[in-house]
């Protein structure tokens, strides 16, 4: 359930962050003009020579495509300064980032529909088969930034408590996609059935580009109809209610065939995922 950890951002068509801030001069403010880079998405591959060091745009397209080459679904970079001003980073009082830290690259990997077994929980390291896809793709890439590019790299924990970031709201800034009327991240591609981590960079890399979407306009939206807790009976996300339905999925947990030994050894909670499977974005 950590894919929607945060506060609430979606108010509505015209709530920060929502769909509507397409059209927020506010927020466009955050936005430079990069492109960010899709599975469909390849770059060049240069050595890293002076014309590189000197060109932000040249080196993030190599780190974003290494990003993607190693298992990214989707991949972007966004200023810490830029993080810094999005509306739950705004009020956070303690973010413990590295000082020198600088720019953030943020990782989405897909969890197609056909393949839950990605985001269901366990007791192993890293909770979820797709969380530790991510954890080895962004470790994958902070080593390659050492031994290729000689930068140093922080591989962020996945909880703002233990000093990571919040992640919808930077893959927004990143230009990997929006928040919808689910509060999730929708992603022109995959709609809102991604997960995310991110690592930060000491070098200075541009933010992703707003991507030209708006998911919610016009839409019927079965996300809000389809959560059995309806969480958004009263027009915006209600985390309590959705809290209601996460502790009733920790209630009845699953035992799943531990492959290896060909037992059923594993203990897994199956988290309710009705808003974001009823997205018809990237179905």
């Amino acid at each position: 359930w950590g894919f929607r950890s945060g506060p609430q951002l979606s108010g509505g068509p015209a709530g920060p962050f929502g769909p509507a801030t397409c059209q927020s001069i506010a927020v466009r403010a955050l936005v430079v003009a990069q492109e960010s880079w899709g599975s469909q998405g390849r770059g060049p591959i240069w050595g890293l020579d002076a014309m590189e060091r000197h060109d932000p745009s040249q080196l993030s397209t190599r780190i974003l495509a290494k990003a993607l080459s190693l298992g990214a679904s989707l991949a972007g970079s966004a200023t810490i300064r830029s993080i810094r001003r999005t509306p739950s980073h705004r009020t956070a009082v303690d973010l413990r980032w590295p000082e020198t830290a600088r720019t953030a690259v943020i990782i989405a990997l897909h969890h197609p529909a056909g393949e839950p077994s990605l985001d269901w929980w366990d007791s192993r390291s890293g909770k979820t088969p797709g969380n530790r896809e991510l954890m080895r793709v962004v470790g994958d890439l902070c080593q390659w930034l050492a031994k290729e590019l000689a930068l140093s790299a922080y591989a962020l924990p996945y909880g703002v408590e233990d000093g990571g970031i919040f992640l919808k709201e930077a893959a927004v800034v990143a230009g990997l996609g929006v928040i919808g009327r689910n509060n999730l991240l929708v992603t022109p591609r995959f709609g809102s059935r991604v997960r995310l981590r991110a690592l930060l960079l000491d070098v200075d890399l541009p933010d992703g580009e707003w991507p030209v979407f708006d998911p919610c306009a016009g839409c019927p939206a079965p996300c809000l109809q389809a959560c059995p807790q309806e969480a958004f009976a009263r027009g915006s996300y209600d985390r309590r209610r959705c809290l209601r339905q996460i502790e009733k999925d920790q209630e009845n947990p699953y035992r799943i065939m531990d492959m290896s030994s060909m037992t059923y050894a594993i203990t897994c909670i199956k988290y309710c995922r009705a808003c974001e499977l009823a997205c018809p974005v990237g179905g």
